[in-house]
């Protein structure tokens, strides 16, 4: 989170920043996205539903193609993960990790239609009592996930069902593949289409971030936290998927003074069927110490997490984005 008047713990802090490498004018990654954000984005404003799905089965192989060492990276990030799978068995993920990201692209260009919200099929909502019941402690819940790709369209499809849902983003998320081209004009559109199509959105990089989350919570609100992320300038390393990983140090500080509900929450599927998973709500262990509640209560929350990705490897966004 960014800093504001809260203390948060920090074990690690992020090194100086470095001058950025030089980036190519255009790549082939911007020529991609230079046809989702205009022609395609407009054609799809007057397409019936089922070319959604058409165009992605026709663009699949090409995207395959296109993702080739992301995905051959990302077999290497789950084998480290699952010493015990095969090469053959992290490769199918791999693969899947691709189609489900693709899909998970546009299934956003539907919440960019006003009827969007219509046009989302969920085939269920499994524990909704305890949703229910965090929401009636009055103390608001924060909904903890891991980047699923059914995220954005199950958080639509609450909202839309009167459960509205503070999301925390990151206005500059990192993307290898870009060049010039990306980085200045095509990137900020992305984000600036996004926010419009959810304008509940709070981002990392707003000096008011942490100040706004707890707004929401202290009115008996729902807030977000993709928590495998790193939102945030501040993060606490910590043993996850076989490495070290960065969490957003901000988070405790939110949990441990809200005292809200701290609720796992799955979301698996695309827009043409998917559904949202509630766990019961994680005892947050309270301690005087920041560091200490860390030490506490991150056991649990990236066990949750992490049985989640390992029960739905496939459908996990970041196999191939690290």
């Amino acid at each position: 989170m960014p800093e504001s008047d809260l203390s948060s713990p920090s074990r690690t802090e992020p090194e100086a920043a470095r001058r950025a490498p030089a980036l190519p004018l255009c790549t082939v990654n911007d020529l991609f996205w230079l046809l989702y954000l205009y022609p395609l984005r407009m054609l799809f404003a007057v397409l019936p539903r089922a070319c959604f799905e058409w165009l992605g089965k026709f663009a699949e192989p090409f995207v395959q193609w296109h993702e080739r060492r992301r995905r051959e990276r990302g077999i290497g990030t789950i084998l480290t993960a699952y010493p015990a799978m095969t090469r053959n068995q992290a490769a199918q993920i791999a693969r899947e990790c691709v189609t489900n990201n693709m899909f998970h692209v546009l299934d956003d260009l539907l919440l960019l239609q006003p009827p969007g919200g219509k046009m989302l099929h969920c085939t269920s909502i499994q524990g909704g009592e305890h949703l229910e019941r965090a929401v009636s402690d009055g103390k608001g819940a924060i909904l903890l996930t891991a980047h699923f790709c059914a995220n954005r369209i199950a958080l639509r499809h609450l909202a839309a069902r009167g459960y509205p849902v503070l999301c925390v983003h990151n206005r500059r998320p990192s993307n290898r593949a870009q060049g010039e081209l990306g980085r200045r004009i095509l990137q900020p559109r992305h984000i600036e289409l996004q926010r419009r199509a959810n304008p509940d959105v709070v981002y990392v990089q707003d000096a008011e971030c942490s100040l706004k989350i707890l707004q929401r919570l202290r009115s008996g609100g729902l807030v977000n936290i993709q928590f495998d992320g790193v939102p945030g300038f501040r993060t606490i390393e910590w043993p996850f998927l076989g490495r070290q990983w960065r969490f957003p140090a901000g988070f405790f500080d939110i949990a441990r003074l809200s005292g809200a509900a701290v609720l796992p929450v799955l979301c698996l599927g695309r827009s043409t069927g998917f559904r949202i998973i509630f766990s019961p709500r994680l005892e947050v262990l309270q301690s005087p110490s920041p560091d200490e509640f860390v030490d506490r209560n991150m056991p649990a929350f990236t066990q949750v997490l992490s049985q989640q990705i390992a029960d739905h490897p496939g459908e996990w966004r970041l196999w191939t984005h690290l």
